[in-house]
């Protein structure tokens, strides 16, 4: 097996950079709806749901579409796996995603609101993504009437989105905090700021190989500046106690974290079987072996690894080995 095998899995913008041991990506998110058509939970065909597309692709000529009626599901979770749509946006009968040439936006049409704008980037630099997200934003506005209230803003399907429309989100891998049961408190410490934590793929996911995903929960009463403002300021903290739990770790847990690190190591170079809850904990844990500096894997990449073991990439008809099988190949391939 090639050890290109993983590459086109992952979108240009999520490979051009060294990993860090703690950001992992960060995501703006707009969302808006058009005036005179009725919210995508309410239409009352599919043809309103495709003129709705047949709109946004007019006002943004530049991007390439994906029209999901016309995919398979197994492309369908490979694009929830890449982060470029929501598992709602899955469910819908008409729904669409256009795309930029590296991935880096992406603008998902009849999910909850006709409109989601995404801007995406490796590190965290929500202001530059909040002005690419808001470019977009500008050419719709040109081409299409959004609906908008001058004392409530944009004005959305879900009344907490109201305000701003902006979600902005940071993805994180917090091991040491979550070995050391650490994220149940900041959960509820940010929570009274008007923040959130949640899994990998947002509300209601699962936490896969101690990723987390921090956002805002308030869209009405600030500014986007100051949303964002707030939200570095809160993931700054988040990234500091980590680290600093690491060093604690590292000093006072040494022989306990050098044995959960080597143990997941060992599990990952030799087991013929393995789930997807099970590898992203073992990868979590051996990339927190790595930014310790216990040990030394060459082209180690965790952003990368923690895709291609999903099982809409593993999926083959004409392959007999079951899904387990297969990642546990791909990792022992990749863990060198």
């Amino acid at each position: 097996m090639s050890k290109d095998y993983i590459s086109p899995y992952m979108s240009e913008w999520m490979r051009d950079k060294e990993e860090s041991p703690v950001v992992m990506s960060s995501r703006i998110r707009l969302a808006r709806n058009l005036e005179n058509h009725v919210h995508p939970l309410m239409f009352p065909s599919e043809q309103d749901g495709f003129r709705v597309i047949n709109e946004v692709q007019d006002a943004l000529p530049d991007l390439s579409i994906q029209r999901l009626d016309t995919m398979d599901q197994q492309s369908k979770y490979k694009l929830v796996a890449k982060h470029l749509i929501s598992p709602e946006l899955i469910r819908q009968p008409a729904s669409a995603v256009l795309l930029n040439d590296d991935e880096s936006l992406s603008v998902m049409v009849n999910e909850e609101d006709h409109i989601r704008i995404q801007a995406m980037g490796n590190d965290l630099s929500l202001k530059s993504l909040f002005e690419k997200a808001s470019h977009l934003d500008d050419e719709l506005d040109k081409a299409v009437d959004i609906s908008f209230d001058e004392h409530l803003g944009y004005l959305t399907t879900c009344p907490t989105n109201i305000g701003t429309g902006m979600r902005a989100s940071v993805m994180l891998h917090l091991p040491g905090l979550s070995i050391m049961k650490r994220m149940n408190r900041i959960a509820q410490t940010i929570n009274r700021f008007g923040f959130t934590i949640r899994g990998i793929y947002g509300e209601g996911s699962q936490v896969y190989g101690h990723i987390y995903q921090i956002s805002n929960q308030l869209t009405l009463g600030k500014n986007e500046e100051a949303i964002i403002e707030s939200l570095t300021e809160v993931v700054q903290q988040i990234i500091n106690e980590e680290l600093q739990i690491r060093e604690r770790l590292n000093e006072h847990n040494h022989t306990e974290t050098l044995d959960r690190v080597y143990r997941s190591l060992g599990i990952l170079k030799y087991s013929r079987l393995i789930s997807m809850e099970e590898a992203s904990l073992r990868l979590s844990e051996v990339k927190l072996g790595i930014d310790l500096g216990y040990i030394e894997l060459k082209d180690f990449k965790f952003n990368e690894l923690m895709i291609a073991i999903q099982s809409p990439f593993l999926l083959d008809e004409e392959d007999e080995r079951t899904v387990n099988e297969k990642r546990a190949d791909i990792l022992r391939e990749h863990i060198v």
